[in-house]
């Protein structure tokens, strides 16, 4: 229903209501109810800007089922399942349909004459026409079969949906979706048996379900809607699939808390007279005075200028008085409602005084009294005649008071006379005017509380009286008839446009277009429409004549008898069916779209009818009360935990992307009455226990650490280790510390944080935060074997610690959780024939099915046979990928090829916009966008192929170049100017087209031609947060995973396994991690394991992005399936088989043979080779990974210098003193000691010719300038030493070198647990302020506060690193133990790889490990030892000399962790390999331990 602005404005002024929530964030909900019109919307035209757009109908259909199933598997309801299509509406909304219809229709007739006029080439193909979702059309029929077979194929083949009763009410039921499904839950309400704990939620974009769902009074009743942004353009795209789509869940639990607290002026003044429920009802009815369907708005009475308010302040000033309410249960009590409207009717009043004022300036400059001359006329006519009202002549001593009087009546008949049209605005006038408008309100409350009461009624106007003139209505007697509903071939002819009567059948048609038809005044080709106040074109009034019923019916007589049996069939009213599934029903359901929806061969469905009228309930019936005994449900949130107290203030709250500008309910929370709030105390209660974050939606989370910003109580917990402590036999195993200056500094970043977050975002000041809390949230269930055979459902928590204020956690509350199916035995967890899937080593990630296992289930064990199916080879394609990989460049290079300059390159990526006129004088506001649209800075998105962010620009491919260079050929024009205008925003046609003889609409209309025909202008664009691989090499994995189908060498193996090593698909576990210690890279393979989702459960896959989150449940990944599937996307495939998936829908196969050290694995050797000028230039091999995000891992040469130093002996740098004998140092502590003679012979790259250097002397100081072997020259920054100049010259050309690809290594990761560091592009010349620290560039203060899950920032360094676990499941978690893992991310590069098989003899015990490592991890370790054995920054000075210079603003370096020490190779094991090749295993992500 219309009530623009409403949810907007209700969201702002209450923010706690709305809670943005993922998949998994979702609380339980026992009934689900989708108002279906809205799926059917977007599924079928999702941006009605793009003239270009065309979908077919099966995709349509395709589309809406699998929102529906995504809907279904993310609420998962427990009882009922109710789908509701818009069937024949009440009389009264037709109106607003037909008006709709007759704008969209005009609209797009509009849209397409404006692209034929710019010189578009439009597709051939028909578009898709809105209209036809109305009921009756040929699309609505095939619609419901789909439907119906869709209901039937989930019942009979998905478990989750066996359990409910799925109600189908199609469009041949009469009413609109969201009232039939208010009808049931209306009858549901009245059954004697009815559980008042039922959770109802109700899926609808519509603001007007806040009511609706508020007249059931229900305690447990939330609205679920996508994300709403406002402030974006409509041009944009929906969000591809359901499982990245945020979703806003709005609680009415809490809207009606708010609701008391908006009118809790009111319980003083009527004591017990207040009820909450009769508030709530009122508040329902004051929203029908702002905005409905059915009657046109009050006159001045917007949203957006404090309308609800004054409504409210209105009645908490009369309600006192009346001695009862307005809406007593959905009838209007008439003597009241006419007192609340007598005083809002002050509002008339004073809205005319403020324009009073400006109507007499007016009058001034005009001289006539009154502004519509006929007004006047017939006013001074009609008290002439009457005698009534005082007409003025010209006698200008009347008393002000009267002359505002009269001319507010004049005003208002003004406004009666242009807007209506009547002659004479007669009190008989008003009259009718006030009964009608009365009448409509009562007609609503009815239809919100009991159901239509008249299909037949409707408001015969446009526009609605002024409040003022509601008046003398108490003895107004309203009574309706009920009447039928018009068939669906009535209600299509009354609210279709001439230009959709191709929805019509074929014998109804004339009566729209032809000129003897008695109907043709309804069917205006062209109308007007009036904003009346209004803003929006789409909330302006569409002035249509209203449809004579009488009139329609006659017309359409006459050729009822020429439909065919078809159409016969399409125009009649049907059942709501319900539907549910019993097992002893065995038939085949045959598809009437069988080439996409197969048969049903074993269909196992119950289908039965309810009767239209057996969910209508009477008048009187009054909705039960609210059980306050209810329990209190996780997810249903409550303001009753926390005391604290309320008011309104205008503070700017931040619900909806941009500062809220009206009031916000502000919630004030209460100091402790427990007295000072005290850490000891606090710590005792609440460490290592279960709590409620983050209220008032409700959160749990285990309390790992206790800080009040001086000492920290924290769990000294193995590592992997999760417990709730909360019996007093197992008290916490609690360990204190002082925090240091810099923790103490983060505890107040901490503090400050999650004070803005609740001020900002929810409206809550939570005042002085004396303690924080450090917790996981609590991320499923997961069943756990016990002794004997049992299983328990323990909880799991998030790897991720978060941090919480005290004073906003709720302690000791008991939380309702449902009786879901639960296994005590391992019998009943793994009956025969059950999938289960394998998280242990050998057959990691397979899946199996559970044999009979009572033999063994004894001894705690389970049989299981698993298929192992042949894994593609993709070692080849990653070390090859170079090949096929997009190289980006920075815009400087571009420009220097195509001779322009890199402000244009980057100009004309982005967004450039042509007006019409010239910048002296232009003409209209009309602005076309002619640049190329590849890059995104404030959305953060980038076009993959084409642009590429990093930290500290944007990178171009050839395809931009090309592009460009075709642009600059076609208009160089348009560069001229934007290049000789390089400050303006907006450029003008006639200042690029001067000439008379040039058509500057023209010019730009064949540019934006040309660029719509490109193929650019069809690719989507990706967030820069996204890890990817181009699409080259996605198509090359999909050849691979072809060529290993072709040996279909599946191998099933039967084994008996340890049931912790099992993992079972179950409802209760979705949302738990199979293996929490799992880390993704691209290139790995992948198993889904989620049943009942879009993707076929055990369907494996490689995973070709990562997109980074704030929390690591919200991590997707970019998964290309090794089938296509029904609901599959293209992401930069050929066919549709990827998709988007959290990590706990996975297990990472590839991950299973990094940790399984049995197997024998291809090992990549990398063999590193002289880089001559010659063959540097011959080959301009710009990089091994396109992204600069690589996965692989950085590669550095044992036994040379570091790259710094290098260059520094080259240039003859002085090193004060660290030169020669550090550079030695450093060198011996890259190798082990019995390599050292030999391995100092060979540098792992020769330089055939020495760096140049020259000194330069500017006016400011000195600046270095080094000539490289490969040509290239780079200067370094301006210093003021000869020392410093060439020192820094060095850096920038080391950086310069690795950069092209010269295989200078860096020097190693200041941050040595990190994985997935996002390096410096490849070909990039970083900026000359930022520090290049193992192929991160990172500004000199330091790295950004907030980074993303899955993205690569350095971890902060606690000095106590136990609010870390171990290496977690999602990309970027911060791992403190092994010093010995390299960046993933960066890399050196080194030009050809080999790769060998190399099978190391398994009977070497002393061989700590059966992998190789490079010599940058030996390299590593060392370091990593000999810091253990010295102070901390001594070992960086000693070791490390060239970093301690280069990142001295981010030498945070965390000690070691001592277990790196007693991983890796022996001395003798690394001895006895050959020095010339260094073996790399790309898959291992730490050294091996055993």
């Amino acid at each position: 229903m219309g009530v623009p602005k409403f949810y907007r404005w209700i969201s702002e002024r209450y923010p706690c209501l709305s809670e943005v929530v993922k998949e998994h964030q979702i609380p339980e909900f026992d009934n689900l109810y989708l108002d279906m019109n809205g799926i059917i919307h977007q599924c079928s035209h999702p941006n009605d800007e793009d003239v270009h757009f065309r979908i077919s109908e099966e995709k349509i259909f395709a589309d809406i089922f699998h929102y529906l199933e995504v809907l279904f598997r993310i609420i998962k309801p427990r009882r009922v399942f109710f789908m509701a299509v818009d069937g024949v509406a009440p009389r009264a909304k037709m109106n607003q349909q037909r008006g709709r219809r007759f704008r969209s229709a005009k609209e797009a007739e509009e849209k397409i004459k404006k692209a034929l006029d710019k010189g578009e080439v439009l597709p051939t193909e028909a578009r898709f026409d809105s209209n036809c979702i109305t009921p009756g059309t040929d699309f609505m029929a095939r619609l419901q079969e789909q439907l119906k077979y869709f209901v039937h194929n989930k019942l009979s083949t998905d478990k989750l949906w066996q359990k409910v009763k799925v109600y189908l009410s199609g469009h041949e039921t009469p009413g609109e979706g969201e009232h039939k499904i208010m009808e049931f839950i209306r009858s549901e309400n009245a059954q004697p048996g009815h559980d008042p704990n039922t959770r109802h939620c109700l899926y609808g974009l519509d603001a007007d379900l806040i009511m609706l769902g508020l007249t059931s009074h229900e305690p447990n009743f939330s609205l679920l809607r996508e994300e709403v942004r406002f402030g974006g353009k409509k041009s944009q795209k929906r969000i591809t699939t359901p499982e990245e789509t945020t979703f806003h869940l709005l609680h009415l639990s809490l809207m009606r808390e708010y609701i008391d607290y908006e009118f809790s002026e009111l319980k003083g003044q009527l004591g017990s007279d207040y009820d909450l429920e009769r508030i709530i009802d009122d508040w329902i009815l004051m929203g029908f005075l702002v905005g409905n369907d059915f009657i046109p708005h009050l006159p001045h009475l917007h949203i957006n200028h404090d309308a609800l308010p004054l409504l409210y302040q209105t009645y908490i000033s009369v309600l006192p008085r009346l001695g009862g309410y307005l809406n007593e249960n959905g009838h209007l009590n008439l003597r009241n409602f006419e007192k609340y409207l007598e005083k809002l009717a002050e509002f008339d009043r004073e809205h005319f005084s403020e324009v009073f004022v400006d109507l007499k300036w007016f009058e001034s400059k005009v001289g006539n009294k009154y502004l519509n001359e006929a007004a006047g006329l017939a006013a001074e006519k009609e008290a002439a005649m009457t005698g009534k009202g005082k007409v003025t002549t010209g006698e200008e001593e009347e008393e002000d008071d009267d002359l505002f009087e009269t001319e507010f009546r004049q005003y208002k008949r003004t406004y009666y006379m242009t807007k209506i049209g009547v002659d004479v605005v007669s009190d008989e006038f008003l009259a009718n005017q006030a009964k009608s408008y009365v009448e409509g309100i009562q007609w609503i409350l009815h239809y919100y509380y009991h159901g239509v009461q008249s299909w037949s009624w409707y408001y015969p106007y446009h526009y609605a009286p002024f409040l003022s003139d509601i008046r003398n209505i108490s003895g107004l007697k309203l009574t309706f008839d009920l009447g039928k509903p018009f068939m669906p071939f009535q209600q299509l002819l009354a609210v279709l446009p001439a230009a959709s009567m191709e929805l019509l059948p074929e014998c109804y048609r004339h009566l729209m277009t032809s000129e003897s038809s008695p109907i043709i005044e309804y069917y205006p080709l062209d109308f007007k429409t009036d904003l009346n106040g209004k803003q929006q074109e789409w909330e302006a009034v569409v002035l249509i004549p209203f449809i004579e019923e009488r009139c329609l019916l006659a017309a359409m007589e006459s050729y009822n008898h020429k439909l065919t049996k078809e159409e016969k069939d399409r125009n009649r009213h049907t059942e709501c069916a319900v539907y549910s599934y019993d097992e002893e029903i065995d038939f085949t359901y045959t598809s009437t779209l069988p080439q996409l929806f197969p048969d049903i061969v074993h269909c196992h469905v119950r289908k039965a009818h309810i009767p239209m009228d057996a969910w209508q309930v009477p008048l009187g019936h009054v909705s039960r009360g609210v059980d306050h005994s209810a329990l209190y449900f996780c997810g249903f949130p409550t303001l009753q935990h926390i005391r604290h107290k309320f008011y309104k203030k205008k503070s700017g709250v931040v619900v909806f992307q941009q500062s809220s500008r009206g009031e916000n309910m502000m919630l004030d929370i209460l100091p402790s009455q427990e007295g000072e709030t005290i850490c000891d105390d606090v710590a005792s209660q609440v460490l290592g226990k279960s709590v409620f974050v983050n209220w008032p939606h409700l959160e749990e989370a285990r309390i790992t650490a206790v800080s009040d910003g001086e000492t920290k109580f924290f769990l000294e917990e193995p590592p992997g280790v999760q417990r709730v402590y909360d019996r007093p036999s197992t008290p916490p195993p609690t360990k204190v510390t002082y925090l240091s200056d810099k923790e103490q500094k983060e505890w107040v970043k901490d503090v400050q944080g999650i004070t803005e977050n609740f001020l900002k975002r929810k409206g809550i000041v939570i005042n002085e935060t004396a303690v924080v809390l450090y917790g996981q949230l609590l991320t499923g269930r997961k069943y756990v074997p016990k002794a004997n055979g049992q299983v328990e459902l323990e909880k799991q928590w998030s790897k991720q610690v978060l941090s919480f204020a005290y004073q906003t956690v709720v302690k000791d509350i008991k939380v309702f959780y449902s009786s879901l199916t639960c296994f005590k035995s391992l019998d009943e967890l793994f009956p025969i024939s059950t999938t289960v899937f394998m998280v242990g080593n050998p057959y990691y990630g397979a899946m199996g099915e559970v044999q009979d296992s009572s033999d063994v289930i004894k001894d705690g064990r389970v049989r299981v046979v698993f298929s192992v199916p042949q894994e593609p080879q993709l070692e080849p394609l990653i070390q090859n990928q170079h090949k096929y990989c997009v190289k980006y460049n920075p815009g400087y290079i571009l420009a220097s090829r195509l001779g322009i300059t890199s402000y244009l390159v980057s100009r004309f990526s982005g967004s450039i916009f042509i007006g019409r006129g010239s910048k002296k004088n232009p003409c209209g506001e009309q602005r076309t966008n002619v640049g190329l649209n590849l890059k995104f800075s404030k959305k953060n998105e980038e076009v993959p192929g084409y642009t590429k962010r990093t930290e500290k620009e944007w990178l171009y491919s050839s395809a931009v170049e090309e592009l460009l260079a075709e642009y600059l050929d076609r208009f160089s024009e348009v560069f001229d100017t934007v290049s000789k205008n390089s400050h303006d925003d907006v450029f003008y046609e006639d200042d690029i087209w001067p000439g008379e003889d040039q058509n500057g609409a023209e010019k730009v209309a064949e540019i934006t031609s040309w660029l719509k025909s490109h193929p650019v202008s069809s690719i989507s664009r990706a967030s820069c947060d996204l890890q990817i691989l181009d699409a080259t090499i996605v198509e090359k994995i999909e050849e691979a995973v072809e060529k290993a189908k072709v040996k279909k060498s599946t191998k099933k193996v039967r084994v008996t396994v340890k049931p912790h090593l099992l993992f079972r698909p179950l409802e209760q576990q979705q949302g738990v991690v199979p293996d929490p210690n799992a880390e993704y890279r691209l290139f790995d393979r992948v198993v889904n394991i989620r049943e009942s989702f879009t993707v076929p459960v055990g369907l494996r896959g490689t995973i070709i992005g990562i997109k980074g989150a704030e929390r690591e449940a919200e991590v997707l990944y970019e998964v290309l399936f090794d089938e296509e599937f029904a609901g599959g996307l293209n992401i930069r495939c050929t066919s549709p088989r990827g998709y988007r998936l959290p990590p706990c829908a996975l297990i990472n196969l590839s991950y299973g043979g990094r940790v399984d050290h049995t197997s024998h694995k291809l090992t990549a050797i990398v063999k590193p080779q002289p880089v001559t000028g010659a063959n540097f230039n011959s080959r301009q091999v710009a990089g091994l990974n396109h992204s600069p995000r690589s996965p692989f891992l950085p590669t550095q040469v044992r036994g040379k210098m570091k790259g710094t130093l290098v260059l520094k002996e080259m240039l003859k740098i002085d090193s004060s003193g660290t030169g020669g004998s550090s550079s030695q140092e450093t060198t011996n502590s890259g190798v082990q000691q019995p390599n050292r003679r030999r391995s100092s012979k060979k540098l792992g790259i020769e330089l055939t010719t020495t760096p140049q250097a020259n000194l330069l002397t500017l006016p400011f100081g000195l600046v270095c300038q080094v000539k490289l072997s490969n040509g290239l020259m780079v200067h370094g920054p301006q210093c003021q030493s000869e020392s410093d100049a060439k020192e820094k010259a060095a850096f920038f050309a080391l950086q310069r070198l690795n950069s092209v690809g010269s295989g200078f290594p860096l020097p190693p990761p200041l941050y040595p647990g990190m994985s997935q560091i996002r390096p410096s592009p490849i070909g990039a010349m970083p900026p000359s302020n930022g520090l290049m620290l193992s192929g991160l560039l990172l500004a000199p203060q330091a790295y950004a506060s907030a980074p993303l899950w899955g993205m690569a920032l350095p971890p902060h360094h606690h000095q106590s690193q136990t609010l870390y676990g171990p290496a977690g499941t999602f990309p970027g978690a911060a791992r403190p133990q092994p010093a010995t893992t390299l960046p993933i991310g960066s890399h050196n590069q080194f030009i050809p790889l080999q790769v060998t098989k190399k099978r190391i003899s398994a009977n070497k015990k002393n061989q700590e490990s059966r992998e190789f490592y490079s010599a940058a991890q030996t390299v590593t370790r060392n370091q990593s030892q000999k810091a253990q054995n010295q102070p901390f920054g001594q070992s960086q000075a000693q070791s490390e000399p060239q970093s301690s210079k280069v990142g001295q603003p981010l030498q945070h370096v965390s000690n070691s962790n001592p277990s790196s020490s007693t991983s890796g190779h022996t001395p003798g094991s690394a001895s006895k390999r050959k020095h010339r090749k260094l073996a790399v295993n790309f898959e291992a992500a730490k050294v091996a331990e055993q």
